[in-house]
């Protein structure tokens, strides 16, 4: 029975509306009173909670002799519900089709003007940030300090940076902490050039592309800044393109 309730659920009825129906559906024509015994709900609430079927179209009435009596729709009945419902739902996805070009002028219009800010944490923060960057088209611009830091994050997933480093191509600026290995990536999309980790000592990991600003940090969990301004955008890859010219490339 309680599979049931959970399934009429679906249909958008009460626990009280299902325990009712079901009882309607058992009884047959009946009182009320009787309805409201074989429910467990008591009488009042039975006669509104009827009321809330009657309107659902799952139950009818009928006079007999001096009685009103309830019946029970076909739970084929069920079938139109659910079909109203995706008829609905489908309606609603069309509007928001229509407008979706509206909110989306509003949403850019917002991003011009004001930086977005966004925090991701723990490893579920940093995949979907990785899935972000294979998912840019332009040159991915990096800048990261490889120690043991970054290191233990370039192992959360590594078949899936991996992965996602072989769609997307661009330049790397690395500061390599001496007994550190540079981790592994395919060199036919990417050129690495190098700066003394000894002279400039940082940790952290950022890359930029098509306007977003991704800054990588490892301390118990990753954690990942997101950063949507044009300004700060603008000068930081000015930052990277004259580091770049200093850099020497690595083998």
């Amino acid at each position: 029975m309680k599979e049931l309730i959970n399934r009429l659920s679906e249909y958008g009825l009460s626990e009280k509306e299902s325990s009712i129906y079901l009882a309607m559906l058992e009884l047959g024509p009946a009182s009320v009173q009787d309805i409201a015994n074989k429910s467990g709900v008591n009488r009042a609430t039975t006669y509104v909670t009827m009321e809330a079927l009657k309107r659902h179209g799952l139950m009818s009435t009928f006079e007999k002799g001096r009685k009103t009596m309830f019946v029970a729709e076909s739970p084929e009945h069920l079938k139109r519900l659910s079909s109203a419902e995706l008829r609905a739902a489908q309606e609603k996805a069309d509007r928001l089709q229509q407008s979706l070009p509206q909110f989306m002028a509003l949403f850019n219009s917002a991003s011009e003007t004001k930086p977005v800010v966004r925090f991701f944490e723990g490893e579920e923060g940093l995949i979907t940030c990785r899935e972000m960057l294979g998912q840019c088209k332009e040159e991915v611009l990096n800048f990261v300090a490889l120690d043991e830091n970054n290191l233990a994050m370039s192992k959360i997933d590594e078949r899936g940076r991996l992965f996602l480093t072989s769609r997307s191509h661009g330049r790397i600026i690395v500061a390599l902490k001496p007994g550190i290995e540079m981790t592994k990536l395919d060199k036919r999309m990417w050129r690495v050039r190098e700066v003394l980790y000894e002279s400039f000592p940082f940790t952290g990991d950022m890359l930029l592309s098509e306007g977003k600003i991704f800054v990588f940090v490892m301390k118990e969990k990753p954690r990942v800044f997101l950063l949507e301004s044009k300004e700060v955008y603008g000068m930081l890859k000015t930052m990277f393109e004259l580091i770049w010219q200093e850099a020497e490339p690595m083998e």
